[in-house]
């Protein structure tokens, strides 16, 4: 049966699915209820339909969740950015360590019930813990603003203060905002070919209190040193300033080169003994109260022997490798990224660390040369985009078979497929959920495989 846009039914959530949403079944069809909680009971409007499956919206809600409370964002409804604000944060939790098991059910043969998956490790306080942030300018009705486009749409919302950003993100963002409006300035138009301002793009790093700034633009005008030194002089916090010139052929924020408006090309993360300096384009985890207990459970699983050698694969600034360099023998990192790499040489520098070599480069073509040279890991540790492994990467793992692989993932459905590719040799010993974006539906998770 297929379900037809505009059809009115009643639904028994059955599940939450990977995108935060509830599920229900209508005569076998399955109906994905965005704001809809296990267990409830709604009544829905179907606003999509496919042949096998519907999305809806809900019209009312009958038999309301004891687990659902009062989402305390205000644009919370328009924004959509945080799917489960709408579920108490427990839940959330159990939720996400529910989303591991699904994925693994759906793409492996893996057994749930007999591997360890712990319950997500949270946060004491789940809100405000996002160090960056990437918000699209545009022109309104009421002058030039910062915010988020819904997802799926070109629908914009304007964001004064999000509730997951640190309080030190907005106060810079609202900042940069009060200066560009003073010196009268507008986001890039399309239609007119008016305005310079693409993207503004903030880091803040509370253990060292500093920021940096870079604004995504059209075209570079002097105006923006204007801006930059009004903008240090009155948050002290702000390190670093830049700018960037917009790529409109790239889905990515930021490009192009970063070229430095006034002080420091870049800032400095403080993690337990080490310092670690990052550019203002370089990836680094964007919950550090989340990253300090994902690196610190990383360390504790491995058990490290004389002569260890350590593939760290997409190793961006280095973290992982350095810390892993204390006890193996030898660490090698990998990362395309050619500024995350360069301040990883820096970092292990700084760090007075010897043991470690970073390699720019795809981990695809990095991984063969390596392990053509003879040299096999006994642990490989990952952090792969969303993608997962690609085949070219299982392929090398396969050749190579380290005694275990520690994979922290941003997508179960990647994790998954990815274990199911690594079945026949490894088993699962070990699943933590980690939960670094609160609020959100997106899992993190640290998986150990053993060579069986």
């Amino acid at each position: 049966m297929k379900l037809n846009v505009g059809d009115k039914i009643k639904l028994d959530i059955r599940k939450q699915g990977i995108n935060g949403e509830g599920i229900g079944y209508y005569q076998k069809v399955a109906v994905f209820v965005p704001g809809a909680i296990l267990k409830e009971i709604v009544n829905v409007e179907v606003e999509k339909s496919f042949d096998n499956y519907a999305v809806a919206k809900i019209l009312e809600i009958e038999r309301v969740s004891i687990r659902r409370v009062e989402a305390p964002c205000k644009y919370y409804q328009d924004c959509n950015g945080c799917q489960m604000q709408h579920i108490d944060y427990k839940e959330q939790l159990k939720i996400k360590q529910s989303i591991i098991k699904q994925s693994l059910r759906r793409y492996t043969k893996v057994n749930t019930e007999k591997i360890l998956i712990n319950k997500t490790i949270g946060m004491d306080k789940p809100y405000y813990y996002r160090n960056k942030s990437q918000m699209p300018f545009r022109n309104t009705n009421f002058g030039l603003a910062l915010g988020f486009y819904k997802p799926n749409s070109n629908h914009f919302v304007f964001i004064d203060n999000c509730i997951v950003h640190h309080e030190e993100v907005d106060r810079i963002n609202q900042c940069v905002l009060k200066l560009m409006r003073k010196y009268h300035q507008k986001a890039y138009d399309v239609r007119n070919k008016e305005g310079i301002l693409i993207y503004l793009s903030v880091r803040y790093l509370e253990s060292t209190n500093s920021a940096s700034v870079i604004f995504v633009v059209k075209k570079y005008d002097r105006v923006l040193e204007t801006i930059t030194k009004e903008l240090r002089d009155e948050l002290k916090t702000v390190k670093s300033v830049n700018y960037s010139i917009d790529n409109p052929q790239s889905n990515l924020v930021i490009s192009n080169q970063v070229i430095l408006l006034a002080g420091l090309e870049k800032i400095e993360e403080k993690y337990d003994k080490y310092i670690f300096k990052i550019s203002a384009d370089a990836f680094h985890q964007l919950n550090t109260v989340q990253m300090k207990k994902m690196y610190d459970l990383l360390v504790s699983l491995v058990d490290f022997k004389d002569n260890m050698i350590v593939f760290d694969l997409y190793s961006g600034i280095g973290i992982t490798s350095i810390l892993l360099s204390e006890k193996a023998k030898k660490v090698y990192g990998i990362d395309y990224s050619e500024s995350s790499v360069n301040d990883a040489i820096e970092n292990a520098k700084i760090n007075k660390i010897n043991n470690v070599e970073f390699i720019q480069d795809h981990v695809e073509r990095a991984l063969p040369k390596l392990i053509s040279k003879k040299i096999k890991p006994d642990v490989l540790v990952l952090d792969p985009p969303r993608t997962g492994m690609s085949e070219t990467v299982i392929e090398a793992v396969l050749e190579v078979l380290p005694q275990k692989i520690i994979y922290i993932s941003c997508n179960p459905s990647t994790l998954a497929k990815n274990i199911s590719d690594l079945n026949d040799q490894y088993r699962v010993e070990y699943i933590n959920p980690i939960d670094m974006f609160p609020q959100s539906a997106s899992v993190e998770s640290i998986t150990v495989l053993s060579l069986k």
